[in-house]
């Protein structure tokens, strides 16, 4: 525990910004803290945590958007209220984002104790919890050691909201030590991390409670190398373990482009509607002939991505023995496949790869409402929409122009302070539905 550092005590503009409903005293000493525990998609979300800057400004209104739609639309009050938490780069962003004064004062708050333009709010932190030696969660940060424009940000939040304050021990600011690379699994917190994470992180991980509960997924073979590129949990009360896994799947979007209409795949941008009716007109091409096109820019998208889809199948089965395999548990999973498509180098062995259309995995998960990088195919979202709704959940779907294009998407350009004491879906209400589904599979066997 040599490398945690306590945080400071609250600051005294706290109460303009508005305190968090977690407790809000002083921040624990760490000679109280037993060890890091990380927060999910599960737990109840408080702020969602974004970047207004040059460029980004039409998402973060349309963000903002979903958030009011959102509050208003389940009716949330008080502790319930989800607020935007605006990080600006110029000044208070609210007048040019075109929300009312209403609505900001409802709905949103803005951070004057730090300025930035650096809009990737996912990279340089996880608002995670510590676990107390008597057992308590409270709220806390890791600071990831990104540096950069948004460097100091875990530092300033752990005062103005006393958070306890753990600190990467890696100073490489490697991309593998990033937010989007450390993602954790409802109920059985499993830390899910790709195979780009650092040495010195790992071991502080392992260390701090995730020793023998840490599973490496492969993303060497991408980019940016982060998980959540392709890989995501979300609550789901009927399934066996209480959520889904969401993981991208290549296959599923080369047959959706093979069957879709020329006059869909015309609505979206120049150079890819060219190439992607090309694409179809291949894949269409290699039901006669399944060598038709090789060599092919073409052909070869077709082969790097079917490729792909088994680097993530191979991942997601690992990850579910591993889960059995540390819990004990033998059980079946709930997963949810989202038509993806990545473009990169190989067609064997996938090197430097990112998403080719936005990115559907890498998406925020508010309470049960799903906020979802739109991926401008009319049969991509249909597809999307109504694999969601059929798990109950509600799906927004936002255009991340700014962030896509620089090879991130929504999960990447967000962060989400949650109350680790209050969650969407409850262990009761998973054994209730479970006891249902099984009385029904017993009368229709008997």
């Amino acid at each position: 525990m040599k490398k945690l550092v306590k945080s400071l005590c609250v600051m005294s503009l706290t109460a303009l910004l508005g305190c968090c409903t977690l407790d809000c005293s002083a921040a624990a000493p760490m000679t109280e803290v037993n060890r890091i525990k990380f927060n999910n998609n599960n737990h109840i979300p408080e702020k969602v945590l974004v970047v207004s800057g040059y460029g980004n400004q039409k998402f973060v209104k349309d963000l903002f958007d979903v958030i009011k739609k959102i509050n208003t639309g389940d009716q949330l009050t008080g502790n319930d209220v989800v607020k935007l938490h605006i990080i600006s780069g110029n000044g208070n962003p609210v007048p040019s984002l075109g929300i009312s004064d209403a609505d900001a004062k409802a709905y949103v708050e803005v951070n004057s104790q730090f300025s930035s333009s650096d809009i990737w709010m996912q990279d340089c932190m996880e608002l995670c919890s510590a676990e107390l030696k008597n057992g308590k969660l409270v709220p806390a940060v890791f600071d990831s050691n990104r540096g950069r424009g948004l460097g100091r940000l875990p530092g300033v939040l752990s005062q103005m909201w006393d958070l306890v304050y753990f600190k990467n021990p890696s100073n490489s600011q490697s991309h593998g030590d990033y937010g989007g690379n450390l993602e954790v699994t409802p109920f059985d917190d499993i830390l899910v991390v790709g195979d780009t994470i650092t040495a010195p992180c790992k071991k502080f991980m392992e260390d701090n409670g995730y020793k023998g509960r840490m599973f490496l997924g492969n993303t060497k073979w991408l980019t940016v190398g982060h998980i959540d590129e392709y890989l995501s949990f979300i609550p789901t009360p009927w399934a066996p373990g209480g959520y889904s896994i969401v993981r991208a799947d290549t296959a599923y979007a080369l047959d959706l482009i093979k069957n879709a209409p020329d006059s869909e795949l015309a609505k979206i941008s120049n150079y890819d509607r060219n190439f992607l009716l090309k694409v179809k007109a291949l894949l269409n091409e290699q039901m006669k002939d399944p060598n038709a096109g090789r060599g092919t820019s073409e052909g070869d998208f077709i082969a790097l991505n079917y490729a792909i889809n088994d680097i993530i199948e191979d991942a997601v089965g690992r990850l579910k023995q591993f889960i059995k395999t540390t819990t004990k548990e033998e059980r079946e999973f709930e997963e949810v496949a989202w038509p993806s498509l990545f473009e990169g180098s190989g067609t064997t062995n996938p090197r430097g790869c990112h998403a080719f259309l936005p990115g559907v995995v890498n998406l925020l998960v508010v309470r049960d409402h799903l906020i979802v990088p739109a991926t401008h195919i009319p049969g991509f979202d249909k597809a999307i929409e109504a694999r969601l709704k059929a798990q109950g959940n509600k799906v927004h779907f936002i255009d991340d122009t700014p962030y896509h294009t620089s090879m991130g998407e929504i999960h990447c350009g967000t962060n989400v302070l949650r109350d680790p004491a209050r969650s969407i879906v409850t262990k009761a209400r998973i054994k209730k539905v479970q006891e249902v589904r099984s009385r029904f599979r017993q009368i229709h066997r008997d």
